[in-house]
């Protein structure tokens, strides 16, 4: 009986032996796991740091953007109030320069006007200053003439004026 009970006792004592075999290996890979959670762990925490750092970068630069971008839209408007301030400008200033243009060519188109009269009068002058010229050249003419027939009659002597006196009767 001792051999049964040895028997029977001998399937119990191998898996008690096996448990204790395989508790042992359960140990060394519950080690193995627990050391590998840690690294994990560790390598999780890294990578929540880096993640944190990643983030507050993230919203500095977000942050930076929306300062560049507000800077761009004051920029934006500045120079688009420039622009037309420009326009403005520059179309006053055409403005200024066509009505200048405008004044100088009626002052121009009045003086034409003018001089053209002028021209005319001067014109009608000089017709009549030829036409007095002939007609003293002819009453010079006649005058000399007059003279001459006379002088054949007369013995005067030209005046202050240079007109000579006809010696009549009485003026002797």
């Amino acid at each position: 009986m001792k051999e049964r009970k040895l028997i029977v006792n001998f399937p119990v004592l191998l898996v008690c032996l096996f448990t204790i075999v395989g508790c042992d290996n359960a140990a060394k890979e519950r080690d193995k796991a627990v050391a590998e959670a840690e690294k994990a762990n560790a390598e999780l925490a890294k990578v929540r740091a880096v993640l944190e750092q990643t983030q507050k970068e993230k919203e500095q630069l977000s942050e930076e953007m929306a300062g560049i971008y507000k800077k761009w839209e004051t920029d934006k408007a500045e120079l688009a109030a420039a622009d037309m301030q420009a326009q403005d400008e520059q179309e006053n200033r055409i403005e200024e320069l066509t009505q200048q243009r405008d004044e100088t060519i009626a002052a121009v188109e009045e003086l034409r006007a003018e001089l053209k009269e002028k021209t005319k009068e001067i014109r009608e002058l000089e017709r009549r200053n030829k036409e007095l010229r002939l007609t003293v050249q002819k009453l010079q003419n006649q005058l000399e003439q007059m003279y001459d027939q006379q002088g054949e009659e007369s013995y005067g002597e030209p005046n202050e004026q240079g007109e000579e006196e006809i010696a009549d009767e009485n003026n002797v």
